[in-house]
C-alpha cells in the first residue's frame, strides 16, 4: 500500500480490560484524527485538541478514555526522564511509547543509556549480563493526571495525585542489545557498543492509573514508498523539579520511508546499528524513541534513532525483527503477545 503526505493522518487506540481469569481484552477501539494547530504545515505540526471519548465503557480506563486529543496520545505516547536524589531539575531525555496495557514500553536503546553516557548515574553488575542503577536515580516516564481527577467525587484519590499535573511511573527493568569495546587509553572505561538501538522496559503498574494504554505493533513489513508518520516530544526543555507545571508538548512529523536495510548487521548501511530504515521527515532532538507510524496510524512499525541536524533525513530501528528475541525470562515479545497475559494486540490481516 502506497502511501503519501496528503492523506489523513491519524492513529488507532485500543482499550483494555482485564477479564475475572486475568486474561487482557480489547473491549474498544477507536480512530483519533491529528490535525495541525493553527501556524503550522501539515509535515511538522503541533497537535490541534478536540475533546474525544474513546469508548462509553470506560471500566477501568476512565481517565483514560476522554481528554483533548494531546492528552489521550500522551497517554501512549511518553517522555522518559531521570534525576537523582537532591538534583533541581528532571532530565528530559527521549520519548517512548507503550506496548502493552501491563507496561511494557518502547524507545531507543540510546536513550534508556543516556544516565551512563552522561555520567549522572553509576552501574553495579550483579550477573552476568546484568547490572543495577544506583539507587539514588528516578527514571521512568510521565503520564499526564486527567483534571476532572481533581474534582471527580466518587473516588478515592490521595490529595498529592489531585493536585499533580502529572505522575512519574518508574522503570522496573530495562533490556537492550550490545557489549562493551574494551578501549585502547587504559585510564579509559570500555565503550558500550549497540547491536540495535532498540530497548524494552517494563513500567512498573499502578492501581490508581489502570491499564497502560498501548500502541498497535506487528511483525508486518515495511516498503519504501510507505508514510512515516513520527509522534514525540521534539526539542523537550528539562523540568524544574520546583515548578513542575510545564507539560511537554507531542510533535507530529511526517515523511515518506526511502530505504529499508532489513540486515545492517553483516552489511553497515548506515551509522544505525541493526535492522533499520530510512526516511525524510524533520526529526529535532528529545524524539528519540518515538514511534513511527504506519498504515493510517494501525501500526508501529518503527523506533526513531537518529536523524540529521537541519535536514529531512532520519532513521527509525525496524520493530518486526526484535520481536522474537528473547527479553524476559526466555520469552519473547511475540510469545508474550501470543499468551494474552500483557495486553499486546495481535493485528491480523494485510500487510499494513
Amino acid at each position: 500500500m502506497n502511501e503519501n503526505k496528503s492523506e489523513e493522518i491519524g492513529i488507532l487506540k485500543s482499550i483494555w480490560r482485564k477479564s475475572n481469569a486475568g486474561i487482557w481484552t480489547v473491549h474498544d477501539i477507536k480512530g483519533i484524527d491529528l490535525k495541525p494547530r493553527n501556524g503550522f504545515e501539515r509535515d511538522y505540526f503541533k497537535i490541534d485538541n478536540d475533546i474525544v471519548l474513546l469508548t462509553e465503557q470506560p471500566g477501568d480506563n476512565l481517565f483514560a478514555s476522554f481528554g483533548t486529543t494531546e492528552f489521550l496520545l500522551r497517554q501512549s505516547i511518553v517522555p522518559i526522564v531521570a534525576w537523582n536524589d537532591g538534583d533541581d531539575e528532571i532530565q528530559s531525555i527521549g520519548t517512548g511509547f507503550f506496548i502493552s496495557a501491563s507496561g511494557y514500553l518502547m524507545t531507543a536503546a540510546h536513550v534508556v543509556r543516556d544516565p551512563i553516557d552522561r555520567n549522572y548515574a553509576n552501574l553495579t553488575e550483579i550477573n552476568k549480563n546484568e547490572h543495577k542503577l544506583n539507587d539514588t536515580l528516578r527514571f521512568g516516564v510521565l503520564l499526564p493526571v486527567n483534571p476532572a481527577m481533581r474534582t471527580a467525587p466518587f473516588i478515592d484519590v490521595p490529595l498529592a495525585v489531585r493536585e499533580a499535573n502529572w505522575l512519574m511511573c518508574p522503570f522496573e527493568w530495562i533490556t537492550h542489545w550490545g557489549n562493551d569495546v574494551d578501549n585502547p587509553l587504559i585510564h579509559q572505561r570500555p565503550e558500550f557498543k549497540l547491536h540495535l538501538d532498540v530497548a524494552i522496559c517494563k513500567v512498573r503498574e499502578y492501581d490508581l492509573i489502570g491499564p497502560y494504554q498501548p500502541l498497535n505493533i506487528g511483525s508486518h513489513r515495511l516498503a519504501t514508498g510507505h508514510s512515516a508518520v513520527a509522534i514525540g516530544y521534539a526539542e523537550m526543555k528539562n523540568i524544574q523539579i520546583k515548578n513542575s507545571k510545564n507539560q511537554p508538548e507531542l510533535v507530529v512529523s511526517v515523511g515518506t520511508v526511502t530505504d529499508v536495510y532489513n540486515d545492517n548487521i553483516t552489511e553497515k548501511y548506515n551509522p544505525t546499528p541493526g535492522p533499520n530504515f530510512e526516511f525524510d521527515a524533520k526529526i529535532p532532538g528529545k524524539m528519540s524513541g518515538a514511534p513511527i507510524l504506519v498504515g493510517g496510524g494501525i501500526l508501529t512499525k518503527g523506533i526513531v534513532s537518529r536523524s540529521w541536524q537541519n535536514e529531512n533525513h532520519a532513521t527509525g530501528c525496524l520493530i518486526a525483527p526484535i520481536l522474537s528475541l528473547p527479553i524476559v525470562d526466555g520469552k519473547s515479545l511475540l510469545d508474550l503477545q501470543r499468551s494474552g497475559n500483557e495486553g499486546i494486540i495481535q493485528v491480523i490481516g494485510p500487510d499494513l
